[in-house]
């Protein structure tokens, strides 16, 4: 479907051009000092219709999603001055220095050219400033309705089952108490880890955005869960560390818990050294997230799903939270297996 709808508007970009390219060469008379009674106007209009073709272009498809969406307007406008000014310039130069010598008798003024060529280009300009405010309003419309559409999923499931976690935090207090009771304090320790985790889990994270700091309290435990299950048959090295200042700043909870999560399942073998190593570094609301992990086979590739949510679910609910508001790049060497995330924050 989504094909179809880039092939549709594919189609009707075309024709658009093609009509007004056709109709700028049989029923336009004049264009500055280039006309059609003595056959100038062929190759200004080709020129034209290229640079205004690319101007439209970068304006809605590439200045409007990049900079205007992040809410960078002073970018987004200085861009698209110089745009609209470098290619107006092109145009004239062009048309000044070539077409008119070349095709046509008449003789116009560079600056008189510059003010033709700078009308045109301002209504196309204006065009695609509508045209690209638009689309992009539709499309994060749609990401919008996409992401209310599996929170209501998500919380229609978790109600249906709302009655077993209560039941499995009642059977993990027992497990509690008793290993206590008996003075076994790893297990206890393990259940009591496990009761926060899940806690998080299933209560607190059922919000759009969560504290920073929360999130990482949550990953600090998941951590600490882990190592509570290594022994001198496993030699671990986990190495965790956070730069910069994230206070005040929010995220939306569980996303980054599906890279930890296959760090630790496919980065850890019995009677063999490995190394997870984590950083997350925070600046300008920016965080940095890295995880990376040992591979004990020729050739690792990221599981269709991993514990909890899965990379690729995770990989889904980034582009439609942040859209426009992250990179992801994750590398599958020989011996190592890396993720880095760089997302804008809230």
């Amino acid at each position: 479907m989504f094909g179809k709808r880039k092939i549709l508007e594919f189609t009707i970009h075309l024709l658009i051009w093609v009509g007004l390219y056709i109709f700028a060469i049989l029923f336009i008379r004049t264009i500055g000092p280039f006309n059609k009674i003595d056959n100038t106007l062929f190759w200004p209009v080709t020129t034209g219709t290229i640079i205004n073709a690319i101007i439209f272009y970068t304006i809605a498809f590439g200045l409007i999603p990049r900079y205007a969406n992040r809410g960078q307007l002073s970018r987004f406008a200085l861009w698209t001055l110089a745009i609209f000014t470098g290619f107006t310039l092109l145009e004239t130069f062009l048309d000044y220095n070539f077409m008119v010598w070349v095709y046509s008798d008449s003789r116009e003024g560079f600056a008189a050219m510059f003010i033709t060529n700078g009308v045109v280009h301002l209504i196309f300009a204006s065009v695609a400033l509508g045209y690209g405010f638009t689309r992009n309003w539709l499309i994060s419309e749609k990401r919008k309705q996409e992401l209310e559409k599996e929170k209501l999923t998500a919380e229609l499931n978790f109600l249906k089952t709302q009655l077993n976690p209560h039941f499995l935090f009642n059977v993990l207090n027992m497990a509690y108490s008793s290993a206590n009771r008996k003075g076994d304090d790893q297990t206890a320790g393990i259940i009591g880890k496990l009761s926060v985790l899940m806690r998080y889990m299933l209560y607190e994270s059922n919000v759009n955005k969560i504290e920073v700091e929360r999130e990482i309290e949550f990953i600090r435990n998941y951590i600490n869960l882990q190592k509570m299950r290594f022994s001198k048959d496993l030699p671990v090295t986990v190495n965790f560390s956070i730069q910069g200042n994230y206070n005040g700043q929010r995220i939306a909870p569980l996303i980054l818990i599906s890279f930890i999560e296959n760090a630790f399942k496919y980065g850890v073998k019995l009677e063999r050294e490995s190394e997870i190593t984590l950083n997350m570094n925070f600046h300008n609301g920016e965080m940095e997230f890295y995880i990376s992990n040992d591979v004990f086979t020729p050739v690792q590739h990221p599981p269709k799903k991993a514990s909890g949510i899965g990379l690729k679910n995770t990989q889904k609910r980034l582009s439609i939270i942040y859209p426009h508001r992250h990179k992801l790049n994750i590398e599958s060497k020989p011996d190592k297996f890396s993720v880095k995330l760089l997302l804008t924050l809230d």
